[in-house]
């Protein structure tokens, strides 16, 4: 096996990780095993507050997957199952955050290394000081073991071959292992902040560039899409589709939803509708240009000219929407379907069960619902304004 590099700044990972004056109760927090409910073999387990920034990427990449290989009833899923495709969910994840030219790098704490661990804390339970001493942030950096890979398919055959999961850092090396596989230096230039580490030291939860970096592989600390130019200074936000969706507006601090990304053609509507000032459904010919530079489309003045007439074939001078997403998204015609099925899970072991409870949902025509105290459905209202949801029993946030 590889042993740890010596040319790794791990002051440098500790402050990009945990920042400066972590508490023990914070890193404690973190760490916690890859665990799944007994009643929900894919639903992982989230024993204190802090890891959901991890955890729900990795539900998210396993959902997928689920919906990829058609399976019908999770709840009949065999642990070995579950297993195969929390693995597959780790290699999807590092493979999107692996740079070009780059091997992806696997850090774990050995099985050895972590009983030793345990076992000191079972024969001096009542002590702080050698609690810390044990599992403390440097002490963990001298206990890693890191392996290189080129290949996701090696890298999956190793995990699963040595059984590399099963301990209370599991969590932890995952995240040493993103780190690590993107590269520390490359994640603080794609953050734009020196300052704000990966994990509040204070409060423990993820940062929304944690988060991004699970999701996109870019650990950009911003949510809107490609780059935005702030008094002469270009902040980078997302630059391309993620595979799995994206987070709220709620973000770090309250529940976590991955939720289906914009579509093209609801990109364009959005852009269409900030031009709309007044919501008539319309915009003048003038502003053709301009909505087709927002969207990063083809904009030259010839072209516009020629797509003026067939926007506006009755020489209004007037864009109306529906013919405006039939000349320019044809093929995203129908966009979201009018009814679909939610599932929602809460993996806190203390408040969930980790079953999923299913809502029925429906688009409401021409209107936008109401969500006053109701924090479920205002999370839900920022990708879907107009959806009203009939749970089959309320689900939980806390």
């Amino acid at each position: 096996m590889a042993v740890v590099d010596e040319d790794i700044d791990w002051q440098l990972i500790k402050n990009l990780v945990f920042g400066e004056g972590i508490t023990e109760n914070v890193f404690e927090r973190w760490l916690q095993p890859f665990q799944f409910f007994k009643n929900e073999p894919t639903a992982l387990v989230q024993h204190a507050g802090g890891p959901c920034a991890v955890l729900a990427p990795l539900q998210a990449f396993i959902i997928k997957l689920c919906l990829e290989e058609k399976i019908q009833n999770l709840q009949t899923l065999s642990e070995q199952t579950a297993r195969m495709l929390l693995r597959r969910a780790i290699c999807d994840i590092l493979s999107i955050c692996r740079p070009p030219n780059r091997v992806i790098t696997l850090a774990t704490v050995s099985k050895e290394v972590a009983s030793v661990w345990q076992e000191s804390l079972e024969v001096y339970p009542s002590s702080k000081r050698m609690k810390c001493e044990n599992v403390d942030v440097d002490t963990l950096h001298t206990c890693l073991t890191l392996e290189t890979f080129q290949t996701v398919r090696n890298l999956n055959k190793f995990i699963e071959d040595n059984q590399i999961f099963g301990s209370k850092y599991d969590i932890v090396c995952f995240l040493y292992s993103v780190i690590l596989t993107r590269g520390p230096t490359r994640i603080i230039n794609e953050r734009q902040d020196m300052d704000e580490s990966l994990i509040d030291p204070v409060h423990g939860h993820g940062s929304q560039s944690l988060i991004n970096l699970l999701i996109t592989g870019s650990a950009t600390q911003n949510v809107f899409d490609g780059t935005r130019d702030l008094c002469g200074m270009d902040l980078t936000g997302i630059t391309e589709q993620s595979q799995i969706g994206f987070l709220s507006f709620l973000e770090c601090l309250r529940d976590l939803w991955l939720v289906q990304p914009p579509s093209p053609r609801e990109k364009a509507i959005r852009i269409f509708k900030e031009l709309d000032k007044d919501g008539s459904g319309f915009i003048p010919t003038s502003q053709l240009q301009e909505l087709l530079t927002n969207l990063n489309l083809f904009a030259e003045e010839e072209y516009v000219a020629i797509m003026k007439d067939r926007v506006d074939p009755d020489g209004l001078g007037l864009v109306l929407m529906p013919l405006f997403l039939e000349e320019f998204f044809p093929e995203f015609q129908g966009g979201a379907p009018d009814s679909f099925t939610l599932y929602h899970y809460n993996g806190l072991s203390k408040t969930g069960s980790g079953e999923y409870i299913k809502g029925e949902a429906v688009l409401l025509e021409g209107m936008s619902g109401r969500a006053d105290n109701n924090p479920m459905l205002q999370t839900i209202q920022t990708k879907w304004p107009s959806i009203a949801v009939d749970w089959e029993r309320p689900p939980s946030i806390n």
